[in-house]
């Protein structure tokens, strides 16, 4: 049944009555009937309360499973420490206490050899699954999942500790009250081969929780068949024998949300900045509301999903954008979609029609102007939509892209849009399979097959030579276009490069590598008198002109490089920053040429560009445009520059210079393909234009990092380079070069900006001459609010500083893997941005002046004392979900102490590399 959209409004007014958008409502958290975890390759023996060993479920006698044999992940922590390797058919039954839904989740550590004792390469594993007559994994390779996770932005597969594959399964109640179980059937998908499997976990959920029968409230769910936008199909019924896989489930604008922080299913809510799509440099934003306010406690989500949301923004009535995710999914079959809502926004009391925007889902329109507000009946109150489409596209292909669209009414006063959560299920098929193919192998794992075919016969002399002659004139024709093209790019480049007989530079024209639409946030907005299409080349005439033949009095900075003068061109009308290499420094040929390579490829608002160079003459000089306010450094006053007029900077200043650096090593960490890591990061290279934002500088010892679409290697092995007391120790040690070293550094620069003290001081005591110990120590203990910046006295608003010092404590610890990634960093530094303004914007509601908190011991006692590294979890180093923002301090924030509970996300992810060579830039800007 086709609806015509000119009947759309109507139908809609019509769904707003059914319960589609529904809540479900309970005083006390969800207590499952059954949960059981089963560690595959574990021994009787070894077995504990919470660990039982497959070996207690075996079907088959054990001579019918001698092939399968066990091993031990070293180095692995549980679930994924053991597993079970089945070289032949073995079943399992597990016994369940109640009929109903059940969540399987399926645990595998899929990297290769070594990891294993005894050796085995699970990359040439296969695996088939049978749940309950489910055929939920066909000829699977776990290896071959997470090779693709690893490489592609769009991937639903989460595999930072492991692989895991949640599936839903009912368990039928029996008629003649014989026991329940669910049987688990595994072996290899060829007779040579073998599959693996680490551990099961088992738990049961409620009945009405993802698919509802009940007669009293029955479940609404559209059905999108794949038609053209506008038209809507029937509700969808749900067959009575179903297995669904969960595909993804985030908790959108907000972090990643630990299993321990859930209901009581123990699901893991992602982050979703990585699926985020058409934002089109606009910025999301996250709400922040007052956990004073009661969320009703719903078993579908947790609160900590419902108390963030990710929105547009002011700006968008005027750009006109919308608000995109995208997820990889198998092709040939339905999914369930389900989005979460809940209204934060205080402003919107008795208010609808306010926030007005339609749901399309693989651009097939869903829901034409929700509103949030008027299908919950007002503010806080949690609500969910469930539609059902097939994704079934006429290509080869066997993934392709899920979209989910809002898009706001730009007719309403507010145009905007609110996403709290997403979940997508994968459903069976009318044949009971939930299995697809895996995904094809990347560039780095195809080799050429090895002939084995004998030498042709001399029958085959004559069309072997034919062959050679055909391929040798082939060979001269493109030889001679290649010939012309050489010559025709010679004469422009020397058109458009200098019209001067001195002599001409090697590296004369580099072209950008990178458009600058693979940034998060574009520089459309960054004006520039010079071209940033091309990394322009200049003579040393023109260089000597611009800086009235190296002046001195127009030095503006010096390094071990050589030395920074400020130049103009274009009649005085451009500024620039002409950085000179001294001949008889340390820092040469390499690291110039390192700089110009990095540089002139790469576009974003928080890096430094390079408007050119010169090499004439022997010279090696490097060009910039001109940032008048100079070094972040310069301005937190503890080492005097002449060329700077020094100004203190506020709190707010210095969070926002925090936040743009932030942002610009999350662009070299993940806007490109390969990761570039600055391997230098620190005041001095962190650069304020007049506007005082942030730009990260000196790219000369820059490295870039292993390829994003390819498995392998996850670090560099390199000299170690960098600063003293900002070098990351990890990376000292071992001489293995990761993005988390860039991270480290920068925490250093968090505490040197909320300090304003140098990162080494030789002249103080032992135990405060490095920052990070001494600042760390003191977080630790729960005084770090007793060696803040004493400019900033009344300025930072306690919340703020203790977001602010979780932050920058987790930068700094001693392992990479407990690190956070830089795109984490920006999400909670705009969390830290959020909770000052909002309480800045209490105080000016309160009557009481803006410079009035107060860091006292007894009111951050009450927030840090007792707070340390053992309360924060170490499972990740890539999610504060998993750190000290989730497992240490967010049940502190969302309790009723707390002025503001939630925290805001970035669309931003970043690497870091080394630089030395170019260090003390002082004046160089973005285009």
């Amino acid at each position: 049944m086709l609806i015509y959209p000119q009947l759309l409004p109507s139908i809609f007014s019509l769904l707003l009555f059914l319960p589609i958008a529904t809540s479900y409502q309970h005083n006390e958290s969800y207590h499952p009937k059954d949960h059981c975890f089963i560690k595959f390759g574990l021994s009787k023996f070894d077995q504990s309360l919470e660990w039982r060993s497959d070996e207690d479920f075996l079907v088959d006698p054990p001579s019918a499973v001698a092939a399968n044999t066990s091993a031990t992940a070293v180095g692995v922590k549980s679930p994924y420490d053991k597993a079970r390797m089945f070289r032949a058919t073995v079943t399992y039954s597990i016994p369940v206490n109640s009929s109903g839904p059940k969540l399987v989740r399926l645990y595998l550590y899929p990297p290769t050899s070594t990891i294993y004792n005894p050796v085995i390469d699970t990359s040439t594993s296969s695996l088939n699954l049978i749940i309950n007559g489910f055929q939920v994994l066909r000829n699977f390779s776990a290896y071959l999942v997470a090779s693709n996770a690893n490489a592609n932005p769009n991937t639903t597969a989460q595999v930072s500790n492991g692989l895991v594959r949640e599936i839903y399964v009912t368990v039928a109640e029996e008629r003649d009250h014989s026991k329940k179980s669910i049987n688990l059937t595994f072996s290899p998908s060829s007779p040579n081969g073998f599959g693996f499997i680490n551990s099961v976990e088992i738990i049961s959920v409620p009945q009405w929780l993802y698919i509802n029968r009940s007669s009293d409230n029955p479940q609404q769910v559209l059905y999108l068949e794949g038609g053209p936008p506008g038209y809507v199909l029937d509700p969808y019924d749900f067959p009575n024998s179903l297995a669904m896989e969960n595909v993804i489930r985030l908790n959108v604008g907000g972090y990643t949300v630990d299993p321990s922080q859930d209901t009581g299913i123990d699901r893991t809510w992602y982050n979703d900045v990585n699926f985020v799509r058409s934002f089109d440099g606009t910025p999301s934003y996250t709400a922040i509301h007052n956990s004073s306010t009661h969320i009703p406690y719903t078993v579908l989500a947790p609160n900590l999903v419902y108390s963030t949301m990710r929105m547009m923004g002011p700006y968008i009535k005027r750009l006109k954008k919308n608000m995109t995710w995208e997820f990889e999914v198998d092709n040939g079959f339905n999914y369930l979609v389900r989005l979460h809502f809940c209204e934060l926004d205080p402003t919107f009391f008795n208010n609808i029609n306010r926030r007005l925007f339609s749901i399309y889902i693989n651009n097939q329109m869903a829901w034409q102007n929700m509103d949030v507000l008027r299908v919950a009946g007002g503010l806080y109150i949690p609500i969910h939509t469930d539609f059902v489409i097939l994704v079934n596209e006429t290509s080869s292909r066997s993934r392709v892209l899920l979209s989910v669209t809002l898009i706001p009414d730009f007719d309403t006063h507010y145009a905007d849009a609110l996403l709290n959560g997403l979940e997508i299920f994968k459903l069976s098929s009318t044949s009971g399979s939930l299995a697809a193919p895996n995904p094809a192998p990347s560039k780095s794992m195809i080799q050429a097959p090895i002939s084995t075919q004998t030498p042709a016969k001399s029958k085959h002399l004559p069309l072997i030579i034919g062959s050679i002659l055909g391929a040798t004139l082939v060979s001269l024709l493109i030889f001679v276009c290649l010939i012309i093209i050489y010559r025709r790019n010679k004469k422009q480049q020397k058109y458009v490069s200098t019209t001067t007989t001195e002599k001409s530079s090697k590296l004369k024209w580099i072209l950008p590598l990178y458009d600058s639409a693979s940034s998060t946030v574009t520089t459309a907005s960054v004006a520039s008198k010079l071209p940033s299409d091309l990394c322009r080349y200049f003579t040393l005439a023109q260089i000597k002109a611009a800086t009235r033949d190296f002046d001195k009095d127009l030095i503006i900075g010096t390094g071990g490089f050589g030395k920074v003068y400020k130049g103009t061109f274009d009649d005085g009308n451009t500024t620039v920053a002409i950085k000179r290499l001294n001949s008889t420094s340390k820092q040469g040929a390499h690291e110039f040429q390192t700089e110009i390579e990095m540089l002139s490829r790469l576009r974003h608002v928080h890096l430094v560009s390079l408007i050119g160079y010169c090499e004439d003459f022997g010279e090696m000089i490097l060009v910039y445009e001109y940032m008048p306010n100079g070094t972040l450094r310069d301005h937190l006053l503890y080492k005097h520059n002449p060329q700077i007029s020094h100004t203190s900077l506020s709190w707010k200043q210095r969070l926002m210079i925090c936040l743009g650096s932030a942002r610009g090593l999350h662009y070299l960490h993940a806007g490109a393909k390969h990761l570039i890591i600055h391997r230098d990061v620190k005041s001095t290279n962190i650069l304020l234009d007049e506007k005082w934002t942030a730009k990260v500088s000196d790219f000369g010892l820059s490295k870039v990092g292993p390829d994003h679409t390819e498995a392998g290697a996850t670090y560099v092995s390199t000299a170690v380079k960098g600063s003293a007391g900002y070098l990351d120790p990890e990376y000292y040690r071992c001489h293995q070069l990761t993005e988390k070293s860039d991270v480290y550094s920068f925490g250093v620069v968090l505490f040197e900006v909320l300090c304003a003290r140098a990162a080494v001081n030789p002249n103080l005591p032992k135990q405060q001459a490095n920052l990070a110990i001494w600042a760390r120590s003191h977080y630790k203990k729960g005084t770090l609010h007793t060696i803040v910046d004493p400019n900033l006295t009344g300025q930072i608003a306690p919340e703020s500083l203790r977001k602010f010092g979780e932050i920058a404590n987790m930068c700094v610890r001693d392992r990479g893997i407990e690190r956070p990634s830089m795109g984490d960093v920006v999400w909670g530094l705009e969390f830290a941005l959020q909770l000052q303004e909002t309480a800045e914007d209490n105080n000016i509601a309160n009557g009481t002046p803006d410079e009035s908190f107060d860091l006292s011991i007894s009111y951050l006692s009450a927030i840090d004392v007792g707070f340390t590294d053992n309360d924060i979890s170490t499972n990740s180093g890539d999610n504060f979900s998993q750190s000290s923002v989730v497992e240490g301090t967010s049940k502190k924030f969302m309790d009723s102490n707390s002025k503001s509970t939630t925290s805001s996300s970035s669309d931003y992810l970043a690497h870091s590399k080394p630089g030395s060579v170019f260090s003390e830039i002082t004046h160089p800007t973005a285009r």
